[in-house]
C-alpha cells in the first residue's frame, strides 16, 4: 500500500509539473529589439544592429543596442548618411548606404575597421552597416568613411 501511494504521488507531481510547463509562454530564443525593428547584424560583444523603415515616410532607421538592449546609437534618413553616436567608450558608427553599396570601411583614428553589413527585410531597402568602435589608437588622426560597391569603387564617403 505504501508503495502504491508513492507511485500515485509521483505521477500526480509529474502531471502538475508538466502541465505547469505547458501553460507557461515560451521565452524568445533570439534577442528582442525595439518594436517593429529587424535584427540586421551582430556587431560583436552583445551589440546588435537593428533596422526599420517607416511605411509612412519611407525613411530608414538603424540603431545599435548594447548587451542590455539599451540604445547606444541611432541614424535616421531616406538618403545615404552616416552617424557617429554613443558614449566614448563604445561609440558606434552607423551607415545607411546608397542602393549599390556592398561594404563600408572606416579609418578610425589610424585603424581601418570594416563595418558589419546588416540584413534588411525588404527587397528595395537601402543597405545598412554598423560597428562599435575601439578606443582611438591615435587621437590626432580623426576618422574617414568609405562605402564601396561590388566592384570596389567608392560610392559614398565622409
Amino acid at each position: 500500500m505504501h508503495r502504491l501511494v508513492k507511485v500515485a504521488t509521483a505521477l500526480f507531481v509529474s502531471t502538475v509539473v508538466l502541465a505547469g510547463c505547458a501553460a507557461t509562454e515560451e521565452e524568445p530564443s533570439a534577442p528582442q529589439g525595439p518594436n517593429g525593428y529587424t535584427n540586421a547584424a551582430d556587431l560583436g560583444d552583445g551589440y546588435i544592429l537593428w533596422w526599420d523603415r517607416s511605411p509612412e515616410s519611407g525613411m530608414s532607421d538603424v540603431i545599435a543596442t548594447d548587451p542590455e538592449t539599451h540604445i547606444v546609437g541611432s541614424c535616421l534618413s531616406d538618403d545615404p548618411i552616416y552617424c557617429v553616436d554613443g558614449p566614448t567608450d563604445s561609440q558606434v558608427v552607423l551607415v545607411i548606404g546608397p542602393p549599390e553599396a556592398e561594404r563600408a570601411v572606416i579609418q578610425w583614428f589610424g585603424e581601418d575597421i570594416e563595418l558589419a553589413r546588416g540584413d534588411t527585410s525588404e527587397e528595395d531597402a537601402p543597405p545598412v552597416f554598423g560597428a562599435i568602435m575601439p578606443p582611438p589608437a591615435d587621437p590626432e588622426a580623426g576618422y574617414h568613411l568609405n562605402v564601396f560597391d561590388g566592384a570596389g569603387e567608392v560610392v559614398f564617403t565622409s
